[in-house]
């Protein structure tokens, strides 16, 4: 067999593959740029893009600078002043460390670096065959141009998505930093317009408020955990904040912007009672973790993290955030500004934190005996009630009734996990390939949540137990399919889920609907009931089931003072 002489690759070559792996975008290259500022000590970065980064990208930093000869080397592969040896790779506390970052930007664009530690400034330009460095500004920090991004690489070029969504990109990369580092102040402009600025006086809700809008800030709860191996800090967005996406689910590891999947999960499931279906929270949170107990040398743009006491963390933020929002006011409170229930204003020049301060106040922990007093029916649908400190509360009757439903069905459910054989035998036809798939191991895991199934002809099985809960609640044979579905398409089996669907799904069909009239009694009893369930502001697929107007937001809509 012939074979090719093996040769090493040139160093241009092996930059332009490495740049495969960490330079993806123009958002990659504005996220590594910004980590080496960073990591430089800067407290003030400016970011400047042009046609979503394809032609003209610029950050521009205060930090400690580089002198002639690290300039002169920042642009070599795996040049890195941020670890020595190997021991350095298991306690990394910079963001960047693999020296990767500039060699690739500079094989795949053209690329200028000014940098100055304050004494002499100098200018680098790489070229085919090595690299210009000339005299310049004495401004202490580091000025980085990146024109033409892929210029030398149209493939790249061509897979690169619309200036609509490699902006978005960009915008969202860089409001990480900005929550990631708030006393770092940030200036950002696409297009010679400004995007956010922020003071980089260390307020996180000041920064919410820049980036979001006003009345998102106003929504955030604060969270503090203190753990010997970790701890967190951070804002939980109420739940009306929530959205058909998770991109603003923020979490940070030691001011990196990470995914993991089983922290956002934890989040999620806290969150679960107080959201409708495919809807996630908002929320950003700082985990400062001691560097030995993470593995950040996993991925080559390091998106993902390794943490060995991740379990722990998971266990503890679920307990956390599942009380904190039990212990809150999760009733939307109309305001004076009626574009509260507009959405979040995503971007804003504005910077009202005083405003922040004052108005955060709105939802405020539970206190201690809450109780609604009930004046009336509105429209046969709600529940017009006051409460001991001059608010006004409006009761969704139909939401607030299936609420008490569903809890009591729950806890008769929790109360009774026994399976029984049907009265009417019940049939569950399958097909020829999902037969081939019914093993021992998949019976064996339907046993497990009270399912037994025996073959009954050639493409049918029969249901010889069922747990009792479910012959009250739903069509047995379509459970059994969900459960199936969950064994084969999502490889996990999660009755639970399934369990509280079906006994929300029940809870709604029982439920007092619009247009019934209510007595008083009948309506202070209702409303009792809902106050003593353990999640009362949502109904089991999330709606709300109360608004309420407080007596400082009353007196502003009728001009009153000093009340």
């Amino acid at each position: 067999m012939n074979m090719k002489s093996i040769e090493i690759l040139s160093s241009k070559l092996s930059n332009m593959i490495a740049a495969g792996e960490v330079i993806e975008r123009p958002s990659s290259v504005i996220k590594e740029l910004v980590e080496n500022s960073l990591d430089a000590k800067s407290t003030r970065i400016e970011i400047h893009v042009r046609d979503a980064g394809r032609t003209y990208m610029e950050v521009i930093d205060n930090g400690e600078g580089m002198s002639k000869e690290n300039l002169e080397l920042s642009i070599l592969r795996h040049a890195t002043s941020k670890i020595k040896d190997e021991q350095d790779l298991f306690r990394i506390k910079t963001l960047g460390f693999r020296g990767e970052a500039l060699p690739s930007i500079a094989s795949v664009s053209l690329l200028m670096i000014a940098s100055s530690t304050g004494d002499v400034g100098y200018t680098l330009t790489p070229t085919d065959h090595g690299h210009q460095l000339v005299p310049s500004s004495a401004r202490k920090g580091t000025q980085i141009i990146v024109k033409d991004l892929f210029y030398n690489t149209p493939a790249r070029l061509k897979y690169l998505k619309n200036d609509y969504i490699e902006a978005s990109q960009c915008i969202e990369v860089v409001t990480k930093f900005a929550l990631a580092y708030p006393n770092v102040a940030f200036h950002f402009t696409l297009d010679e317009k400004v995007i956010f600025t922020t003071s980089g006086q260390g307020e996180l809700l000041a920064v919410i408020q820049t980036i979001f809008g006003f009345d998102v800030a106003t929504k955030m709860e604060p969270i503090m955990i203190d753990h010997p191996d970790f701890k967190v800090k951070g804002y939980l967005g109420l739940p009306e904040l929530a959205k058909s996406h998770r991109y603003h689910m923020y979490t940070f590891v030691n001011g990196r912007m990470v995914y993991m999947p089983k922290i956002n999960q934890a989040l999620v499931e806290a969150y679960q009672p107080y959201l409708p279906p495919v809807r996630f929270p908002f929320f950003v949170l700082d985990l400062s973790i001691e560097p030995s107990l993470l593995d950040v040398n996993v991925h080559p743009a390091k998106r993902e993290i390794r943490f060995s006491k991740e379990e722990v963390l998971k266990t503890i933020l679920f307990t956390e955030v599942s009380q904190l929002l039990n212990n809150t006011n999760l009733t939307p409170m109309i305001t004076k500004d009626l574009s509260t229930f507009q959405g979040a204003t995503m971007l804003s020049e504005s910077n009202h934190t005083d405003d922040v301060e004052q108005l955060s106040l709105e939802f405020s922990p539970l206190h201690d005996a809450l109780s609604l007093t009930v004046v009336g029916q509105l429209q046969a649908l709600y529940i017009a009630a006051s409460d001991h400190y001059g608010g006004i509360y409006l009761i969704d009757q139909h939401a607030a009734h299936e609420r008490v439903n569903y809890e009591k069905n729950l806890m008769s459910v929790k109360q009774n996990r026994h399976k029984i054989e049907p009265l009417t035998p019940f049939l569950l036809k399958v097909s020829p390939s999902l037969k081939k798939r019914m093993t021992e191991e998949v019976l064996q895991q339907l046993e497990q949540v009270g399912v037994t199934i025996i073959p009954f002809g050639p493409d049918s099985y029969k249901l010889e137990t069922i747990p009792l809960w479910v012959l009250d609640k739903q069509d047995p044979v379509f459970y059994v399919e969900h459960l199936l579905e969950q064994i084969f398409e999502q490889n996990k089996l999660d009755e639970d889920t399934l369990r509280l669907y079906a006994i929300a799904s029940k809870s709604c069909k029982t439920s007092i609907k619009a247009n019934d009239y209510l007595s008083l009694p009948e309506m202070q009893q209702l409303v009792d009931d809902l106050l003593k369930c353990d999640h009362p502001y949502t109904c089991p697929h999330g709606r709300p089931t109360m608004i309420q107007w407080s007596k400082a937001s009353l007196e502003k809509l009728f001009n009153r003072s000093g009340f």
